[in-house]
């Protein structure tokens, strides 16, 4: 039986798309097989993989006849598209139904959660075994951290994710802090994830940090290494 693993965090812009892709595909080529879903319709993470989505039979589809609608975009790796508004009360079950289907298929199912409130997001938080929380290394999304915790959903939290790092005192001040919060509460703060301008040129080619050989992303291919480690041994 395959797990859910939810890439959240209330905040915008704190890289969960980027996330989901890399360790999406880092899992697919350890021959896991997986799913990528986000859980609105902009279909981020489908973009940042080189992939697109015109159709208007997307999950809603799937969901409602079981159609199959994924988007194979490496090997080993499927996405489900998300089409606009399709979510109400009346789907609730077809939606466990369907997750629980594809948790048969799937060794694992990352879902990229948008920090909006809809149906979906609603019931993937209900039915996820994990949650991975990225966060940037600032007042906001540190203080943010103590709030999720504090919700249901907090207790399903394995990793959080420093991202977008950028060398600074405070930044480094308020990781130190992160560190000791965290000491001996099982779960895993990362190393931190630096910013480059690889990974949006990476990005902006439709490509992940495991589709090349440059010298200067094997440093985020080892702090990808802990997470996907974090992921399979958990």
């Amino acid at each position: 039986m395959g797990k859910i693993i939810t890439i959240k965090n209330n905040k915008g812009g704190v890289g969960k798309s980027t996330l989901s892709k890399n360790i999406a595909h880092g899992l697919a080529m350890l021959n896991y097989k997986v799913a990528l879903i986000t859980s609105d319709s902009q279909n981020d993470s489908l973009i940042l993989l080189g992939g697109w989505f015109e159709s208007n039979k997307g999950f809603k589809a799937f969901i409602q006849s079981n159609e199959d609608v994924r988007i194979t975009i490496r090997e080993n790796l499927d996405y489900y598209p998300i089409e606009t508004d399709i979510f109400g009360i009346n789907l609730k079950t077809k939606i466990l139904s369907t997750f629980k289907n594809l948790k048969e298929k799937y060794d694992y199912i990352i879902v990229d959660c948008a920090p909006v409130f809809n149906t979906l997001n609603e019931i993937i938080l209900e039915i996820t075994d994990e949650i991975i929380v990225p966060i940037k290394l600032d007042k906001l999304s540190t203080a943010g951290i103590t709030r999720l915790l504090e919700k249901a959903e907090g207790k399903k939290i394995t990793q959080i994710v420093p991202n977008l790092f950028r060398k600074t005192k405070i930044s480094i001040e308020y990781y130190k802090n992160l560190k000791d919060f965290f000491k001996d509460t099982g779960v895993l703060l990362s190393t931190p994830i630096p910013e480059t301008v690889l990974e949006e040129q990476l990005s902006e080619k439709g490509k992940t940090i495991w589709e090349t050989s440059s010298k200067k992303i094997e440093e985020l291919q080892e702090i990808y290494g802990e997470i996907l480690g974090g992921i399979i041994n958990g």
